[in-house]
Order: C-alpha cells, then structure tokens, then sequence
C-alpha cells in the first residue's frame, strides 16, 4: 500500500513538473518583455557567447543585436513543410527544360533581381513575402519596373487556413486569382479579414521545382534556375545564429537538420565566397541590408528551390 502511494506521489510530482517549467519560462519571458533593460542585456550576453562561438571556430560571419532579435524564432519562421502542398498549376521541372545555359557557361558570379527589401514584423508569413518577393522579381526582371504587391491579400485570402501560423508554397493564388497592389490590401502582420473587392492585375502562368519539393538540388541546377529567371524561392533551416546575422558569409551549418522552417528569395551567387546571396523579409536593419550570404549546402538552404513562369 506504501508503495503505491508513493508511486501516486511521484507521478504527481512529475506531472507538476512538467507543467510547472514551461509556465515558468513563459512567465520569464514576460518579465523580460515587461523589463526592456534586462531584455536587452540578456540578449547582449546571448550574441557575446555567439561571439565566442564564431572566434574560437574561426566562421566567417558577425551577429549583433538587430530588429529580428525582438521577436521569437517560431514566430518568425513559418515555412511549415508539414502542410499540404498545392500542385493545381505546377509545371515542368527546370531539368527537363531545354535551351538554358550549360553549367560550364554560368558566370562564377551573379546577382538576379529583387524588388526593395520588406519586413513580415511578428507573423509567421514568410512563406507569403517569399511567395510575392518572387513574383516581383519576375516583374523587375521582364517588365523593367518595380511594383508592390500585397503580402497580406496571401496571409488573409489563401484557401487553405494559412496565416500568421504559418504556411507552405502558394504559388497557385498566384496563377489565380494574382496579386493586387499593397496600397489596395496594405500589410498588418495580422490573420485579418479577407478584402475581395482589389483588382489582381499580376499574375503567374505557372510555377515549377527546380527538382522536386523536400530535397536541396544540386548547386548548379540552383544557379541555373536563378540565372535564366532572376531569383527562385527556397527553404532554409533558420537558428538563432541565423537571426543575429549582420554580415559575411553564414557558415556555421546545424548538423544534418531534418527540416527546413523559413522561406527566402536565393537571388544570385559567389564561388569566390562559396555562398547564396540570400534575400529575406526581416527589414533592412536585419544582415546586410536585408541580404545573407550562406554557404552552399549550409542548413538545407535551397530545399524546395522553386520559380515561376511569367
């Protein structure tokens, strides 16, 4: 009979335990949101032990303390791969595709094109700015012109209960209905209500794998999908190294990560570097200017690489 109360007990225990430490973390969190001083000298400490990372290994990169680093890393990254993945409009692979430049005749450096740099604030959307990064890409590049579309009209208006919570590839919104202009279906960094009456005068024929989804393709297939249409859209595995990024080439590279969580624009190359030339959509206080250079191969940055016929 004593034993068994003292089972109860110690599963009782355990049980509280369990409970108990995430409210305590969360209640630690809110203390330091609550404290912008101790919020700010823990996230100092934090980037001087990356410092010490990065020296005693020898990397290539800086961290510092940027507008990213206010938000927490789930609800930045919201590329979730578990999804479902639309495939209504999905076109031939990039592979199969004949007249394009051979890989011995790709430049040993190239910088495609990209619309201004934007920032997701504290929503999940990057699947939504990657996705309408990229069709600004295709406008900058065939048309000459530089237009702003709307984030928000994916975040608010996709079929598939997707949003802050995150998202996956959303290219077929972009075939139909397209994508009308910022001014009309401005950003809020919100699941808010969808507006069905803006024009869409953008769109996309159709959209392909440079490869397949859930694989990183060879580097040169990547480079040869940037150089005949400007940029692609990929997946990256995305830490707090990732986060605090401020400069030089990202090349301390989680070991064999499973999964990719952040979705960017991969707008050109340097094999002098060894590295992507990476867009994302943390604002232009994040890297440089909003740009990375990551190694080739570094956290399954790549996976998915995906472009859009225009």
């Amino acid at each position: 009979m004593q034993k068994r109360w003292l089972l109860g007990l110690l599963v009782v225990a355990i049980v509280a335990v369990f409970f108990a430490v995430p409210a305590l973390q969360a209640a630690q969190r809110g203390d330091l949101d609550k404290d912008p001083v101790a919020k700010r000298a823990k996230l100092e400490a934090e980037i001087e032990a990356m410092r010490a990372d990065i020296k005693a290994n020898g990397y290539t990169f800086t961290v510092g303390v940027n507008p990213a680093m206010q938000y927490d890393l789930e609800t930045l990254c919201g590329l979730r791969t578990d999804l479902p993945l639309p495939t209504m409009y999905m076109g031939d692979a990039l592979i199969n595709t004949e007249g394009l430049t051979s890989p011995e005749a790709l430049p040993s450096s190239y910088i495609g094109y990209a619309s201004s740099v934007k920032d997701q604030g504290n929503c999940g959307s990057c699947w939504a700015f990657a996705a309408v990064g990229l069709l600004e890409s295709m406008i900058l590049k065939n048309d000459g012109i530089e237009v702003d579309l709307s984030e928000q009209h994916m975040v608010s208006c996709n079929p598939w209960d997707w949003g802050c919570n995150g998202g996956y590839w959303p290219q077929d919104m972009l075939v139909s209905p397209g994508s009308p202009y910022e001014s009309c279906f401005p950003y809020t960094a919100t699941d808010a209500p969808c507006i069905s009456t803006c024009p869409y005068p953008y769109n996309i024929q159709s959209w392909a794998f440079v490869t397949e989804d859930y694989v990183v393709p060879p580097t040169e297939n990547i480079k040869q999908a940037i150089y005949t249409y400007g940029a692609v859209q990929v997946g990256v595995f995305v830490d707090r190294n990732f986060q605090a990024y401020t400069s030089g080439v990202l090349n301390k590279c989680k070991k064999n990560p499973q999964y990719t969580n952040h979705a960017v624009l991969l707008i050109g190359w340097d094999d002098a570097k060894g590295a992507w030339r990476l867009k994302n959509s943390w604002g232009t206080g994040w890297g440089e200017s909003g740009y990375m250079w990551i190694k080739y191969g570094c956290d399954r940055v790549g996976e998915g690489a995906n472009y859009y016929i225009y």
